[in-house]
């Protein structure tokens, strides 16, 4: 079933970016909480052409490694899973968690270690918050992530169908709590006790570095409340983006990449 699965793993989960990329971009143009259509445009300008440089370098690298070596893990049944003897119905949603988890443990960790930051950095330099936002990251960033992926997948030894899933589920959630999509104060509070909303990521993308100390989740604000980095806000809690001492001054595509390079904004 692995080996099946993994053989149309990039299909499954490019797939499922692209169903909710559209969903997403299409909320918000239909429900925008701040921004106008283009302000939008100009941010995809920079932001999808580094998606693409990132998208083409991770797959000339890497290509499907994380899932050949799950199917290659799995195979030799030395991972936490398969020692455990979990039954399969219960190792697809302990993936999902598992990984979330980890997602939350290493966002902390570009945070908190100089060097990772100044890679994270460049996440944090949009100074607009909607979709393209999920798609802001250095190529460094998203290569030495790769190395980390590849060590829970060795450790845990987790299915190809667990793996899919919390691909296409945590591409939804990221495109989600970057987008600009208005969401009424009562609804976003009660859906944001089991998952990240929009309002509450946008405080974590604020250029206050103490906020840059909370919510950190992307699926389930469960690890922020754990941890005690929970942060909560609505729709209308006022936030200027973007780094320190950047002044909400846009930058463009070269100057994006070359910002791990200069000066750190902390």
């Amino acid at each position: 079933m692995d080996a099946e699965l993994a053989e149309a793993f990039h299909l499954y989960k490019g797939g499922g970016i692209l169903a909710s990329l559209v969903l997403i971009a299409g909320a918000q143009l239909l429900v925008p909480n701040r921004l106008s259509l283009q302000a939008v445009i100009r941010n995809w300008r920079v932001n999808a052409p580094l998606a693409l440089i990132d998208t083409v370098l991770l797959t000339l690298l890497c290509g499907a490694c994380v899932c050949t070596w799950a199917v290659t893990i799995r195979a030799q049944g030395i991972g936490l899973f398969e020692v455990a003897a979990l039954p399969y119905w219960t190792q697809v949603p302990t993936t999902v968690v598992v990984l979330d988890l980890v997602a939350y443990l290493w966002h902390r960790a570009n945070h908190r270690w100089a060097p990772l930051w100044r890679l994270h950095a460049v996440h944090h330099s949009d100074v607009h918050f909607e979709a393209s936002t999920a798609f802001r990251f250095h190529p460094g960033e998203l290569l030495i992530s790769m190395g980390v992926r590849l060590l829970v997948v060795t450790v845990t030894g987790l299915p190809i169908l667990g793996l899919i899933t919390f691909e296409v589920l945590y591409g939804f959630c990221n495109l989600l709590v970057h987008s600009d999509i208005r969401i009424d104060r009562v609804t976003e509070r009660r859906i944001g006790w089991v998952v990240v909303t929009p309002s509450l990521h946008r405080l974590h993308h604020s250029e206050r570095p103490e906020l840059h100390g909370r919510n950190f989740g992307t699926i389930f604000s469960l690890w922020d409340r754990l941890w005690r980095t929970f942060l909560d806000g609505g729709a209308d809690t006022p936030v200027t983006l973007g780094l320190p001492g950047q002044h909400g001054r846009a930058l463009g595509l070269n100057e994006t990449l070359r910002l791990p390079l200069g000066r750190a904004f902390r």
